[in-house]
């Protein structure tokens, strides 16, 4: 089984498969129905919470004026959440109810996938912060987003994949929207500057993940 409680980033409206798909495929799985298209969808294999223009921490702008999703990873985990609970209730009740919801036992066996945080940068550019100042507030976005993982444990979540940022810099519409200086790109065609909070971001996620997995909330070796 595998739940997902993730987010494609801003730049990612595709017309194909995503990771999550791949992952899917992989293990022999179906896609994931979305949480919130609940109309003929079948939950027993797991459920995809995840939004276009999703960030960690909630934005104070509305999705059009910024573009981001105001379904953040706490509303995520409320919905999660729900889901787990609510889905027990009604599987409770038999009938189609059983072949199109998860078992409880299902959600400390699931696999949790996360792909967010990119837009928790970019967030901070469109706002005209400089690097240093998108920087600053890394840590209170990584502290946020460890405690929903913390969250997630004390429901049973055992086996946790999470996904590091992509080269912000290389982004068309980073590079359309945002000021670059001649000087500021590199062979690739890429923004340093942008690429180097990017990298930022992956360092200290990494230094949070090694935090969760020897910590005394979150003890798993299962967290990738």
């Amino acid at each position: 089984m595998e739940r997902p409680i993730s987010t494609p980033r801003l730049d990612d409206f595709p017309d194909g498969r995503l990771v999550i798909d791949f992952i899917a495929e992989s293990l022999g799985q179906p896609y994931l129905n979305a949480y919130l298209d609940s109309v003929g969808s079948n939950f027993s294999h797991g459920a995809n919470f995840a939004t276009a223009g999703s960030t960690i921490r909630p934005q104070n702008t509305t999705i059009s004026q910024s573009g981001y999703s105001p379904i953040s990873l706490d509303v995520q985990f409320a919905q999660y959440s729900d889901f787990h609970r609510r889905s027990q209730q009604f599987r409770k009740q038999g009938g189609v109810f059983q072949q199109l919801l998860p078992k409880e036992e299902d959600f400390p066996s699931a696999l949790y996938t996360f792909d967010i945080g990119q837009n928790d940068l970019t967030a901070g550019y469109k706002l005209n912060m400089s690097t240093e100042q998108v920087k600053a507030y890394v840590p209170d976005v990584l502290d946020q987003f460890s405690n929903v993982i913390k969250y997630l444990y004390g429901q049973g979540g055992r086996s946790f994949w999470i996904h590091n940022t992509g080269p912000v810099g290389c982004l068309p519409y980073v590079l359309d929207r945002f000021p670059i200086t001649a000087a500021q790109v590199d062979r690739f065609g890429c923004a340093t500057p942008y690429n180097e909070v990017a990298q930022y971001f992956n360092r200290r996620l990494k230094e949070a993940v090694v935090r969760l997995r020897t910590g005394s909330t979150v003890g798993s070796d299962h967290i990738r």
